[in-house]
């Protein structure tokens, strides 16, 4: 909603702007609401609004949807979520979001999400942060330097030889072994978003540590006793991955896939078979 909206804001404005280069009257509000409609009734509202934005292969082909289907189908009001949650304004529950306030809910979700929703939270993290930590210690480092210490690295990279001396085969697998290979080839061949959602499968964390690859380690086992149909499960406490023998490189990559996208982070335990 926050996208469609700040698109509608910024061609209304492109409109106004063309219209004063050209030497012609303005739209007129009449004109403004009628292209706002033709907008909302364009079918590739899901393709645009709707899609992941990883750049992963796993997103369902969106159907075609314009605006006002999804807003029939959905019902979204004044609520948290648009479906559910604290309400964001009095009687949120029965303000449904249409074309005309779908900017006024971007915001004020917005406003909740960062701001009035989460400020006791913050003070709570806070104070609690400043019994064992002064605060005021903080300021000798840049905000950057912060995200990186508490989150770690931006950018997920990794090399042949990083990965064959981070990711340790066990267990009976070897660097000889094919399906260790394959492993790695997969992880080579991954985008960023595919190496994060791979990061928190194996140590529920979606990024690397600060300092990089370097400072991160896998254990990777062979899961014999599984057939090519399970999928690669993951202790993430303990950074382990097993494997099922799978037969080739597509095998596993469609396997793999299929695992960190479909889990909440990390397949725990018992082999999950198809």
């Amino acid at each position: 909603f926050a996208d469609f909206a700040a698109e509608l804001v910024a061609g209304e404005a492109e409109r106004v702007a063309t219209a004063r280069t050209e030497g012609r009257p303005e739209p007129t509000l009449e004109e403004q609401r009628a292209w706002r409609k033709e907008q909302a009734e364009r079918m590739d509202f899901g393709e645009r609004f709707l899609a992941p934005r990883d750049g992963t292969e796993h997103a369902a082909t969106q159907e075609p949807m314009s605006f006002e289907r999804y807003l029939s189908l959905v019902e979204p009001c004044f609520v948290e979520t648009g479906l559910g949650g604290a309400l964001l304004r009095s009687g949120g529950e029965s303000i449904p979001v249409t074309l005309d306030n779908v900017q006024e809910f971007a915001e004020e979700a917005a406003r909740f999400w960062f701001e009035s929703g989460v400020v006791d939270q913050v003070e709570a993290f806070r104070a609690g942060l400043n019994d064992v930590f002064p605060l005021e210690c903080l300021v000798t480092f840049s905000p950057v330097e912060l995200r990186e210490m508490f989150c770690g690295e931006d950018r997920i990279e990794w090399n042949e030889e990083q990965l064959l001396a981070h990711f340790h085969p066990g267990g009976g697998l070897t660097e000889r072994s094919a399906t260790y290979k394959f492993l790695v080839a997969e992880l080579l061949e991954m985008n960023q978003a595919e190496r994060s959602r791979f990061l928190d499968f194996v140590s529920s964390c979606p990024r690397l540590p600060p300092g990089g690859i370097t400072k991160f380690h896998v254990d990777v086992f062979p899961d014999s006793s599984a057939p090519t149909s399970a999928f690669p499960r993951s202790r993430a406490c303990a950074n382990q991955l097993y494997l099922p023998p799978y037969s080739s490189k597509d095998e596993l990559h469609a396997k793999l896939h299929e695992a960190i996208h479909s889990s909440a982070g990390h397949h725990e335990q018992r082999v999950r078979e198809v």
